[in-house]
């Protein structure tokens, strides 16, 4: 009888745990849904934002902007775009195996970390660890990032690092995120930047010119005050803007990656619900089985 107390014990266990996770799952699928539309919205506004650029670059010269000056010394510098809590399957691993295969190659790179399970992977392993972000709200706005954005143009202006990555997880669809690796500056070409990683697969194909395009003829435009102060201006609003569609991609990624997580758990529990009953009625059965023989033991004696 104590082994089907205890058989008992646990199917209630894992009842409640099924609960939990089946609580969970449709929060996530809430934030999922709405994750995936703001980031999705905000791609027709980069991709209007990258054609002024084209256009004012036909009356500047962008070779004297120092985010397009790929003649630099320093130190690489890896944004490194992980969340605050677990239970989200394998996407902060994955995350982490691509910045070991990246820091392999980069031995004095730098590292400002998003997200608390960032953090604690790279400060007890001797990465080089600049900032820590880890209080941004879950509905993150533009204004969220610009301290980010702020500290690493502060960088790279002076000189300290040469050249800046964003490792990020790229939301696919619900069942697919995958990480990926974005070059935010130096920008290598202004016309053909459009977000460089692979976001091809996109409803707004954003990386969608390649280094053959050639320069549009030049229109009838007036430029005010200057065409390099608003090259300056919208490079400047570019980086924001880029930087800010990689924290939703991220977000979006991690609620889908916990919503199919806490998925599987609450499968996973039914399942062994069903087994532990069966185990539970196997026991009882036994239980009665021995008292009927012990009674008929006690008949024939």
């Amino acid at each position: 009888m104590a082994n089907a107390r205890i058989i008992k014990r646990r199917v209630n266990s894992v009842q409640n745990i099924a609960k939990i996770t089946n609580a969970m799952q449709l929060v996530s699928a809430s934030k999922t849904r709405y994750s995936q539309k703001v980031a999705t919205s905000s791609l027709p506004y980069i991709q209007s934002l990258l054609d002024s650029l084209e256009t004012v670059a036909n009356f500047a010269d962008p070779k004297l902007h120092p985010f397009l000056n790929r003649e630099r010394s320093g130190a690489d510098l890896l944004i490194v775009i992980s969340t605050n809590k677990g239970l989200c399957g394998s996407l902060n691993t994955n995350l982490f195996k691509k910045l070991i295969n990246w820091s392999k190659a980069r031995p004095n790179a730098k590292y400002i970390a998003i997200g608390q399970k960032a953090v604690n992977f790279l400060r007890p392993r001797g990465f080089d660890l600049v900032a820590g972000f880890t209080d941004w709200p879950e509905k993150t706005k533009l204004s969220d990032v610009l301290p980010l954005i702020d500290l690493m143009k502060k960088m790279y202006l002076s000189g300290e690092i040469n050249r800046v990555d964003v490792l990020f997880t790229d939301f696919v669809n619900t069942l697919q995120q995958r990480s990926l690796l974005f070059r935010l500056l130096p920008l290598e070409d202004l016309q053909i930047q459009k977000l460089e990683t692979e976001f091809q697969n996109k409803t707004i194909k954003i990386q969608e010119k390649a280094k053959s395009v050639e320069k549009k003829p030049r229109a009838n435009y007036l430029l005010e005050p200057s065409p390099n102060e608003l090259l300056d201006f919208l490079l400047n609003y570019y980086l924001e803007l880029s930087f800010y569609h990689l924290v939703l991609e991220s977000l979006a990624s991690e609620h889908s990656a916990r919503m199919i997580a806490m998925k599987s758990a609450s499968d996973n529990a039914k399942d062994l619900v069903e087994v532990l009953k069966l185990d539970f009625n196997k026991s009882r059965q036994t239980m009665i089985t021995n008292e009927l023989l012990d009674i008929n033991s006690a008949k024939m004696r």
